[in-house]
């Protein structure tokens, strides 16, 4: 009997849009309910998942971003921030696409962009939070496809976040 072809592997690397970075440990068939469906169990640094394989392309995770790739986003870091709309229903509504969307390239612009907000103006409660846990999934992708100790990445998007900063000084 041929085995069959699936997106995502066992062993692969993927990032939930929920649960952010995790590994493919296995494609197993259970049956729920009486009803038999097969599923990706993936582990996460604190989780372990089941997802169905018939609902994974829906958005639901993404393979992990390849280190080539990753370059766009230290790109992305070191540009300077742009300014963020005034109202702050709109500033909202750009947060919660970006943490619905499991976009890296969006979480990259949206933390350089609420980096800067934070220096020139401060940031709300709901901003600030944003801002913490887009900056965890980001640092945790960079961790994993770079191959880099998370403080080392840390480091290093702070360092890249106020070059862009430091660009919009130099241009006033």
């Amino acid at each position: 009997m041929a085995e069959q072809a699936y997106e995502y592997n066992a062993g692969d690397w993927i990032v939930h849009r929920h649960h952010g970075v995790g590994e493919i440990e296995s494609i197993e068939q259970m049956a729920p309910g009486g009803v038999e469906r097969t599923y990706y169990k993936v582990v996460t640094a604190d989780s372990t998942l089941w997802v169905p394989v018939d609902e994974a392309d829906g958005g639901l995770f993404r393979p992990l971003t390849s280190p080539e790739a990753f370059e766009e986003v230290l790109a992305i870091l070191e540009r300077p921030p742009r300014e963020m709309k005034q109202n702050h229903l709109s500033r909202r509504s750009r947060i919660d696409h970006v943490h619905s969307a499991n976009s890296l390239l969006d979480t990259a612009r949206l933390v350089r962009d609420l980096w800067g907000r934070r220096a020139e103006r401060g940031l709300n409660g709901t901003e600030e939070q944003a801002l913490r846990d887009l900056t965890h999934r980001l640092l945790d992708e960079w961790s994993a496809a770079q191959d880099v100790d998370e403080a080392e990445a840390q480091h290093r998007m702070r360092s890249l976040l106020q070059k862009g900063l430091d660009k919009v000084a130099d241009a006033a």
